[in-house]
C-alpha cells in the first residue's frame, strides 16, 4: 500500500477513535444541556480554535472563487451545524447503541448518493463491504439495543439520526471536488467557521443564553473538548482522509465509532468484551478491507 494511502487510512482511524469519544461526551452532555445550545457553543469553540490557521492559510482561501466560497459555506452549515444539532437531538431521545447502529449507514448512504450524482462508482466490493459493516455494528451493539426501551421517543430519535446521516453523507459526497481543488484543511476552516457564523443570527434569538452561568465545570469541559478535539481534530482528519480515499472508502471508518467507544469504556470503566462484540469487530475490519479493494470492473 502506498505511503499516501497508509497515512489516509491512519487519519481515518484516528478520526473514528475521536468520534467514539465524542459520542460518549455528547450522550453525557445531552442529559442536561439543550441540543441547540450545545451545538452552537461547540462550534463557537471550534471556530475560535481554527481561526489562527484560517488567518495563516488566508492566501489559499483568497484563491477561492466567490461561487465556491458560498458553496463551501453552505456545506459547512449542513455538516458543522445541522448535522451536530440533529445528532444531539437524536441522542437526547434514543440510546447511544441505536444511534451508533444508524450511523453505520453512512458509508452506504454516501455510496448511494455518490453513485446517483456520478461522483462514486459502484463495485461489488463496496456494496458487500457496506452490508457487512452494518451487520458487524449490529452485532457489536446488540447488548445495548436489547437493553434499550423502544418507545415513541426512541423511534423519533432514530428518524432524526437517519436525517443526520443523510446530511453527513451529502457533505462527504459534495465536498470532494472542493477538497481536491483547494485542499481539505482550507475548506475545513471555512466550513467550520460558516457552520457557526451563518446560523448565529437565528440561533441567538432562539437560544436562552441566560443558562450559561448555570453550566457546571464538567459541562464546560465537555463542550471545550467537543469544540477542539471533536471538531478540528476529528473532522479535519476525517475530511483529509475523504480527500485521499473518496467518500465511500473514507466514510467506511465511521462505523468504527461505536467500536472505539466500547473499547474506551472497557479501558476506562473496566467493562468486559462480549463474543458478539468481537465477532462484530472482525466483520467491520473485513468490511473495511473489502471496500478498499480495487475491483477490475464496476457495477
Amino acid at each position: 500500500m502506498a505511503i499516501k494511502n497508509a497515512k489516509a487510512h491512519a487519519a481515518a482511524i484516528v478520526a473514528a477513535s475521536v468520534a467514539g469519544l465524542t459520542v460518549i461526551f455528547t450522550s453525557i452532555l445531552m442529559q442536561s444541556v439543550d441540543p441547540l445550545l450545545a451545538a452552537t457553543l461547540r462550534y463557537c469553540v471550534a471556530s475560535l480554535s481554527v481561526l489562527p490557521f484560517l488567518i495563516w492559510n488566508w492566501p489559499a482561501v483568497r484563491k477561492m472563487s466567490r461561487r465556491d466560497f458560498f458553496a463551501i459555506s453552505a456545506l459547512g452549515v449542513l455538516f458543522y451545524f445541522l448535522f451536530p444539532f440533529l445528532f444531539n437531538q437524536s441522542l437526547e431521545l434514543t440510546t447511544a447503541a441505536r444511534g451508533s447502529l444508524i450511523m453505520s449507514l453512512l458509508p452506504i448512504m454516501a455510496l448511494s448518493i455518490g453513485a446517483a450524482f456520478k461522483v462514486e462508482t459502484l463495485s461489488l466490493f463496496k456494496v458487500l463491504g457496506c452490508g457487512l459493516a452494518i451487520i458487524g455494528v449490529g452485532l457489536s451493539v446488540y447488548d445495548g439495543l436489547a437493553l434499550g426501551i423502544v418507545g415513541a421517543d426512541a423511534l423519533t430519535g432514530d428518524m432524526i439520526m437517519i436525517i443526520a446521516v443523510t446530511v453527513a453523507a451529502s457533505f462527504t459526497v459534495f465536498s470532494k471536488r472542493y477538497f481536491q481543488k483547494y485542499g481539505s484543511w482550507a475548506v475545513s476552516y471555512i466550513a467550520i467557521c460558516a457552520g457557526f457564523l451563518v446560523p448565529l443570527p437565528v440561533t441567538a434569538m432562539v437560544i436562552d443564553f441566560g443558562v450559561l452561568p448555570e453550566l457546571t465545570a464538567n459541562e464546560l469541559t465537555l463542550l471545550l473538548l467537543l469544540g477542539t478535539l471533536g471538531v478540528p481534530v476529528q473532522f479535519g482528519l476525517f475530511s483529509w482522509s475523504l480527500n485521499q480515499l473518496g467518500p465511500s472508502r473514507g466514510s467506511m471508518y465511521i462505523v468504527m465509532m461505536p467500536i472505539t467507544a466500547t473499547i474506551l469504556a472497557v479501558i476506562a470503566l473496566n467493562e468486559t468484551l462480549t463474543l458478539l462484540f468481537v465477532a462484530g469487530l472482525v466483520l467491520i475490519v473485513g468490511a473495511i478491507i473489502l471496500v478498499n479493494r480495487e475491483p477490475k470492473t464496476s457495477l
